[in-house]
Parts: C-alpha cells; structure tokens; sequence
C-alpha cells in the first residue's frame, strides 16, 4: 500500500481522471475561488451593513438636528410674538401717557387762559368801577351831570 497525499483543497474527482491539466487546475482554482467569494460575499454583506447602519445613524442624526431646529424656530416665532405683543404694549402705554401729559397741558392751559379772562374782567370791572366813581366825583352831590348832558 502506497501512502496517498493528502490535500487541503478539495479535487474534484475529474481531476484525477482528466487528461488536460488546464481543465484540472480550472477545477482546483473554482474550487478554492468558491470559498474565496463566499468570504468576499460575506464580507459585501459586512459593508452592505455597516454602510445601511451609517446611512441608519445619519438620518436619525439629520432628524435629531432637524426636529432641533425646528423647536429652535417654534421658539424664535414665540418669541418674536411676545416681543411685539410686548412693544404694543409699551407703545400703547406711551400713547396713553402721551394722552395724559396733553390733557395735563390742555388743562393748564385752559386753566391759564380762564385766570388771564378773569384777570382782564376784573381789571374792567376795577375800571368800570374807577370810571363810575370819577363820574360820580365829577356830577356832584345831586347827581346831575351839566356839563355831561349837553
């Protein structure tokens, strides 16, 4: 009995038999290549995942950002509103004190005006009364006026 060598690959049984060493070695090629894209299958697959879990985690990072800027502009609006709510307010209160101070200087004014009326009516009046009392001087005890009637 002769001691047969032992191979790692596996020959196909044609190989033995087959006459034309490039058909065998074909065989022995294909046979180690089939094992060879099984590990370059499953190394596709690898990368197909590993890419599909990339692309998994960038959209969820891209909803993450954009929900985030989304509540940043929800926020932005509510308070760009409540500062013009705000600014109407305070110009509504400005006009208001606006109001008031022109009504103040409206009243003072007409409160100015009515003390100047007054003053000039009780200056004709002290003049009337001057007037009177002169005449009264000038017509003499008895009241007649000569000169005047004339």
């Amino acid at each position: 009995m002769s001691n047969i060598a032992k191979s790692t690959s596996p020959v196909a049984p044609v190989t033995t038999e087959s006459k034309d060493w490039t058909k065998a070695s074909t065989l022995e090629l294909q046979s180690g290549s089939e094992d060879e894209s099984d590990v370059l299958d499953a190394k596709a697959k690898e990368r197909h995942r590993h890419k599909q879990v990339k692309r998994e985690e960038k959209q969820c990072r891209e909803e993450v950002e954009r929900r985030a800027r989304e509540e940043a502009e929800v926020r932005a609006r509510e308070e760009v509103e409540r500062a013009k709510v705000e600014a109407e307010r305070k110009a509504r209160e400005e006009a208001e004190r606006q109001a008031r101070k022109q009504a103040e200087k409206d009243r003072a004014e007409v409160q100015r005006r009515a003390a100047e009326v007054a003053a000039r009516q009780k200056a004709l009046a002290q003049e009337a009364l001057k007037k009177r009392a002169k005449e009264e001087l000038e017509a003499g005890p008895s009241g007649d006026r000569s000169d005047n009637a004339r």
